[in-house]
């Protein structure tokens, strides 16, 4: 049963995974110097955040042709979000084409930042790509595909299914990460010698470790589910 309920919200990731590589001319880049916050809603996205010193610190809104005609005719693909700064904060809404075209258009957020930037995702599903060290992780989705490279401070995940790849590079130590849904497949891997403290509620539930449950260690980690396969490394 969760890995049928997996299959079917996660098929929406499937389709903007598999996107053509043909992609429209890029919005006008919109800089983050600055930036303390983030926040991505609208649309489903393919989602690329980074924290690189040696990239312009920017954000840059593409379209990709992503309908199951896509291959068959010509469609000008164009991104048609909105990408705004407000005080320190950068908003972002994503706009994909409609049901009736025959070439669908998805869009594509690749977006580098200062470091420790709070970061807050509110999209039905998405594919999100976290590389460098970010604040506070904040999603809410039906499905996505979720993978860091790096550090963050607190991690909060709400959905239906989704998958989530975690691998914290000991820059700095999550005080917790709670992630909450229906069918859920979770891997954390940090640092040796990491000591951390966890309590998972689930119906189903899978649980490979190596690492012991700690009492009072940080990080904290909360995984709640109908389904759930965690593994803890």
């Amino acid at each position: 049963m969760d890995n049928l309920l997996l299959t079917v919200l996660l098929s929406a990731i499937v389709t903007l995974s598999g996107c053509s590589n043909e992609t429209s001319l890029p919005e006008k880049p919109v800089a983050t110097d600055g930036i303390k916050s983030v926040k991505i809603s609208g649309d489903a996205s393919l989602i690329l955040l980074t924290t690189k010193d040696d990239q312009q610190q920017q954000a840059v809104m593409t379209a990709k042709p992503s309908g199951w005609l896509s291959g068959w005719f010509y469609n000008d693909c164009k991104a048609n979000g909105d990408m705004i700064v407000s005080g320190q904060t950068l908003l972002i809404k994503a706009r994909n084409s409609g049901w009736y075209d025959l070439s669908e258009c998805s869009t594509y957020l690749r977006i580098n930042l200062p470091r420790n930037v709070d970061v807050t995702i509110d999209q039905p599903a998405f594919k999100g790509d976290f590389q460098g060290q970010f604040a506070g992780l904040n999603i809410e989705t039906r499905a996505a595909d979720i993978a860091l490279q790096g550090s963050a401070s607190s991690v909060r995940i709400r959905g239906d299914a989704f998958r989530t790849k975690l691998h914290f590079d000991g820059t700095a130590q999550p005080e917790q990460i709670d992630i909450a849904g229906r069918a859920l497949d979770t891997s954390l891997i940090f640092p040796t010698g990491t000591s951390v403290s966890y309590l998972i509620h689930s119906k189903a539930s899978l649980l490979d470790t190596k690492l012991p449950n700690t009492q009072g260690a940080k990080p904290e980690i909360l995984i709640s589910g109908d389904y759930a396969r965690t593994e803890i490394r």
